[in-house]
């Protein structure tokens, strides 16, 4: 079953990211997707927008503007006498190309000259690039009249390659009529909004018309600006449309199966300043003769021209990533600007995106595996910010446009998934663990245990620890002093207080045996400062018995025994044997072995130094090791009994910061009667620990059981190794006859 656990383990990570996959491509051309990655496509273009070159200089955008309607007149009242004025005044400039985004279809009714038409037609003839604007008609299939004018000198393009029935087009459409379309080159005008957000973001270079391929104006404007034809042109749906220069490279123009090219706008402002339409006219008409028109005017000469409507409440309107009401004839300039520039906007393709997306998928899933919930949301959330950040950054400086909502959403689906999971997985493994271990170890043990990602080896192992013994002082004296129910209160306040510092510092609680508390630092989960937590806490308990003594005696009612209670506290620091032991039926996580022993040997046999905390030379070691800010004090070497080897043995006296100036000489005075003693200067050594012993802070009677002291055991020492000295080979040690 763990085996079949396992390989799910593996499995799922494996096989989530490619069924995402799979889902993302599938869903990649449905509405809603691509509506929302047009989002994140509006977004780049304006965050890139203060980063924009300049439009291309050969471009001049002369705008139908308020003022020119306030100059003429409503646009309904316009006449064919105006733009024959106008053009009429542009010949003494020499544009390259003037091209009308603006229909000429009808008969002009309104003038009262009868061969205006012809007239204005005669006007667009002194311009070899000038260009009027068509529309095919795509919503209907009703056959043309006969009468309907045909698309004048403007003829189709042969080189075409691709499916007629994918373009834009229609057997019905407005063409200019024949004074015109016979006096300038044609070229159609539809800007067809997205279906999936009314915006334009393509735009088609050629449509199809009557069965036939014509050029776009904006295809029209590149032919006649490099002085070719239609001939030159060659169309590849869903690949380019390449116009062949004469001389030169050709121009290659990427587009789509419908033939249209993904717009590659730039900044709302970037083709300002505008030429105003009637303005211009004006300043040509007074300084034609000049070589420069007077500022604000740009120059006009080998110019293209490209003229529409721009004033506000015309009809030649429409949405664009930049607002959702502007001149249609900006997108007409966006698109020769691209082309002239070779500024093309690189659509990436999902699947190339998702042959990246699926190893950093595995990646973070596989490497995240044993992470922390915290880390687990956190790097996805990081990698998720960084791809939009680059798709940000590679958009402003190469144009390339990476999918960012699928990728992004199937990246936090697939982590998002992977870190619920985590989630539960880690409250199941938090409520195993707090049922096993929560009882007798801190929250935050659990919590590291947790983290971990690793459940304790149970049954026995092997691990360095520190272990604890404490047992109160004459405790059977409480018995007989107190009743059951409040030996019981006491006892729940003196073992709460002792249990939450072993916990607090990390320390796990083994049993209570009556008064006695059995404890280890370092299991179940390993701390390397284990013996300096488990000094601390002696430290800890101490001060806390001294503020329940104080509780107690505010209380009252107690009997004498209670306000001196005291406690001894053994530790010993080395490798024990630690799991849950017992019978299936029941068992305890404990510890068993040598170490064990020991510490409860200190703890016992600090009444025969006259101290409260003995501690081995090892849990002295670990501790120093960590910190040296407590006070310890050398006691003795000893055997104890059923040990062979000998053990240092130290008290612990405190912070090193709390101590007196009384306990500090006292210690000083003993540590040179210790010198002393292990140099065999049994006089020197006694007369030492005779002026220490003044100075101890337990003097015998001074409490119930205190009965000596260390410089007093020292004092007796050296008189019986004075009477009896040791052999040669005497190391100090001393073999203890009792336990």
């Amino acid at each position: 079953m763990a085996t079949k656990g396992k390989s799910r383990g593996y499995l799922m990570p494996l096989l989530a990211p490619l069924a995402v996959a799979g889902l993302l491509a599938a869903v990649e051309h449905l509405d809603l997707s691509q509506q929302l990655e047009n989002v994140t496509v509006d977004r780049r273009f304006k965050a890139r927008e203060p980063y924009d070159p300049p439009v291309d200089s050969r471009i001049l955008l002369v705008g139908i503007d308020e003022y020119s309607l306030k100059q003429v007149g409503r646009w309904q009242d316009w006449t064919r006498e105006v733009h024959a004025l106008f053009l009429d005044r542009l010949a003494l400039r020499r544009p390259r190309v003037v091209a009308y985004d603006l229909l000429f279809t009808e008969s002009s009714k309104s003038s009262t000259d009868p061969e205006i038409d012809q007239k204005f037609g005669d006007q667009l003839a002194r311009f070899e690039g000038a260009i009027t604007g068509a529309f095919v008609k795509t919503d209907t299939a009703t056959a043309v009249p006969e009468q309907s004018p045909v698309v004048g000198k403007t003829r189709s393009i042969d080189r075409f390659l691709g499916n007629y029935e994918d373009l834009v087009s229609g057997s019905s459409g407005a063409v200019p009529i024949e004074p015109v379309a016979e006096s300038s080159w044609t070229g159609f005008v539809n800007t067809p909004p997205s279906n999936i957000d009314a915006t334009r973001r393509k735009i088609p270079l050629v449509v199809g018309y009557r069965g036939k391929v014509f050029p776009s104006l904006v295809l029209q404007m590149l032919i006649q600006y490099e002085g070719g034809s239609v001939s030159d042109v060659e169309i590849r749906l869903g690949d380019s449309i390449t116009y062949h220069r004469k001389d030169g490279e050709p121009i290659r123009i990427p587009v789509d199966r419908q033939g249209a090219m993904v717009l590659n706008y730039r900044g709302r402002d970037a083709f300002k300043p505008y030429g105003e339409y009637i303005r211009l006219m004006q300043d040509i008409n007074e300084h034609g003769e000049e070589e420069t028109l007077p500022d604000p005017m740009p120059p006009v000469d080998g110019q293209i021209l490209l003229i529409g409507q721009m004033a506000e409440g015309l009809t030649d309107f429409g949405s664009t990533p930049f607002s959702p009401l502007e001149p249609l004839v900006l997108v007409q300039a966006v698109a020769l600007n691209n082309i002239l520039q070779g500024d093309y906007l690189r659509p990436v393709p999902l699947w190339q995106i998702l042959l990246g997306w699926l190893p950093l998928a595995w990646a973070t899933l596989f490497g995240l595996r044993r992470a922390s919930v915290s880390w687990s949301a956190a790097v996805p959330i990081a990698l998720v910010a960084a791809y939009v950040t680059v798709a940000f950054v590679v958009f402003r400086t190469h144009s390339w446009q990476i999918p960012v909502f699928l990728p992004v959403l199937g990246f936090l689906v697939v982590n998002g998934h992977a870190l619920i999971d985590r989630i539960v997985l880690e409250m199941r493994a938090k409520s195993r663990i707090k049922n096993l271990f929560g009882t007798y170890v801190s929250p935050e043990v659990v919590e590291s245990m947790v983290s971990s990602g690793e459940d304790p080896k149970l049954g026995g192992q092997t691990a360095e620890i520190t272990a604890f013994f404490s047992d109160v002082q004459s405790f059977s004296t409480f018995s007989e002093k107190l009743d059951a129910e409040r030996l019981v209160s006491l006892m729940i306040d003196y073992l709460t207080a002792m249990t939450d510092i072993l916990v607090y510092r990390g320390g796990t609680l083994d049993k209570y045996i009556g008064d006695a508390i059995v404890g280890m630092f370092g299991a179940p989960l390993h701390f390397p400062d284990h013996a300096y937590r488990a000094c601390t806490a002696t430290i800890e308990m101490q001060q806390k018995q001294a503020e329940l003594r104080e509780k107690w005696l505010r209380e009252g009612g107690w009997p004498e025994i209670v306000y001196q209670m005291q406690t001894r506290i053994g530790l010993n620091t080395g490798p024990a044997v630690i799991g849950n032991m017992g019978s299936p039926r029941r068992f305890n996580y404990t510890m068993m072995g040598d170490t064990v022993n020991l510490a409860a040997r200190c703890e016992s046999g600090a009444k025969s130094y006259g101290v409260y905390t003995m501690v081995t030379g090892e849990t002295r070691s670990g501790a120093r090791e960590e910190k040296d800010d407590i006070a310890f004090r050398y006691l003795d070497k000893i055997v104890v009994k059923g040990r062979s080897r000998p053990a240092e043995i130290y008290e612990v006296i405190g912070f090193t910061s709390d101590l007196s100036s009384r306990v500090a000489d006292c210690i000083a005075l003993y540590g040179g009667g210790i010198e002393k003693y292990l140099a065999r200067d049994w006089d020197g050594a006694r007369s030492a620990f005779e002026k220490s012993a003044q100075l101890e802070p337990f003097q015998p009677g001074s409490l119930p059981g205190v009965e000596t002291n260390p410089s007093m055991v020292m004092i007796g020492r050296c008189r019986v190794m004075k009477e009896q000295p040791p052999g040669e080979d005497w190391d100090g040690r001393y073999v203890m006859t009792s336990k």
